[in-house]
């Protein structure tokens, strides 16, 4: 009898084990949202492992949903088969291309997230870099154009909200790194007719193209407004004076790791956020209280730092992000993906290589968890959600405890 009990908790032991390594046993089960901004997220760009049968980008996108947020950001262009993983397809010669080709982008952006984010560079031979041609303008606008229909048509009455813009814009007008660059006025006047066509395609589309409960929004992300702030040339200076996207999305690296105290970082963050703003002609309708937002955050866990000053650095710039409007703080990212020349991980992920949930993926969860509970109980007593300062003082208390 001893030795079938001893049996039976080793198969029962077993058992456990390999239900752990099926792909469904890794995510947490997504809850029920409300239906509201929960203003931190973050992204699912890239990846170099990964533990299921899934894709890089639906794995990805699982996790995040599991982790309760409704926000998701993703990569759209060239080079998506080494970044998520895929196998290359022929044909695909325009955004909307690759969305049809490439069924997990489909899969993703099915999935129940509330707001999407996407980086979307062209898949045509237009370079805004030196100029754009007439015809070179013309398929750029259509191809901005077809993907907005197209999002419009197929999540129409969904109440999602798309947004797609541009990786960090001042690398691509300064070179990658090389921030003491001064662009020419040939590239700086291509990449503001790139911007403004991109935006008069998202305009017009949205006004040709029956829809309802769905949105589309452009945006700008740029990355270097402490060289705006000196007074040289780059977007913040040189390029938004002369667009106007919906929204301005802000890559923080150059502030967020250069400030030791709480109110030195909200000042930082706050000053470059109005920088921004004054360089915005006014628009009607964008839904958000400001129309400037952290596209990008994060920080390594390889540079003197490990788990808990991570989790304290996210919490304190979560913080940050609600105390000053911003409409989105997006966290850098779900998997790591970004390593040292000697190959060691710079261990800016939530989940790591090993597979461990990491304490900001925590952090997030339990944020999301407190939020929606509070926002749930709010819209049961008084019949529609709290207004933002509601929900913002509600977030600073929450994260104050977490």
């Amino acid at each position: 009898m001893r030795a079938l009990n001893i049996l039976l908790v080793v198969i029962v032991i077993l058992g456990q084990l390999k239900a752990q390594t099926v792909d469904g046993e890794i995510f947490d089960k997504a809850p029920e949202l409300e239906d509201y901004n929960f203003v931190c997220g973050t992204q699912a760009i890239g990846a170099n492992y990964k533990f299921t049968k899934e894709s890089f980008i639906v794995e990805q996108a699982k996790h995040i949903q599991g982790m309760g947020s409704n926000i998701l950001k993703i990569s759209m262009g060239k080079n998506y088969a080494k970044s998520y993983g895929m196998k290359p397809a022929s044909g695909i010669k325009t955004t909307l291309d690759l969305i049809k080709k490439k069924e997990d982008y489909q899969k993703v952006m099915d999935m129940d997230f509330k707001y999407i984010f996407a980086w979307v560079h062209t898949f045509t031979e237009a370079k805004w870099q030196d100029g754009l041609t007439s015809e070179e303008k013309l398929m750029l606008y259509r191809e901005m154009y077809e993907l907005t229909e197209y999002v419009l048509k197929t999540y129409s009455g969904s109440g999602k909200t798309f947004l797609f813009g541009n990786w960090e814009g001042d690398w691509l007008l300064h070179g990658l790194g090389k921030r003491d660059n001064i662009p020419s006025d040939e590239k700086v006047q291509g990449m503001i007719d790139w911007f403004n066509i991109r935006q008069i395609a998202v305009d017009d589309a949205k006004r040709n193209t029956p829809h309802e409960e769905v949105e589309v929004w452009h945006y700008i992300e740029l990355n270097l407004v402490t060289k705006g702030l000196e007074g040289k040339k780059c977007i913040v200076n040189s390029v938004l004076p002369h667009t106007n996207p919906d929204l301005v999305s802000y890559s923080s690296y150059e502030i967020i790791k250069k400030k030791p105290t709480y109110l030195e970082l909200k000042k930082a963050v706050g000053e470059a956020m109005d920088y921004i703003e004054s360089k915005l002609a006014e628009k009607d309708g964008v839904p958000f209280k400001r129309r400037v937002y952290i596209g990008e955050y994060g920080y390594q866990t390889n540079a003197n730092q490990d788990d808990a000053k991570q989790l304290f650095l996210t919490k304190r710039m979560m913080r940050v992000s609600l105390d000053l409007n911003l409409p989105f703080a997006l966290h850098w990212e779900m998997y790591n993906n970004e390593y040292t020349n000697a190959g060691v991980s710079k261990g800016m992920s939530m989940i790591s290589e090993e597979g461990k949930k990491k304490p900001v993926y925590y952090l997030h969860q339990n944020f999301y968890s407190e939020m929606n509970e509070f926002l749930k109980t709010y819209k049961n007593e008084h019949k529609v959600y709290p207004e933002y300062e509601v929900f913002k003082k509600k977030g600073i208390e929450v994260l104050g405890k977490l």
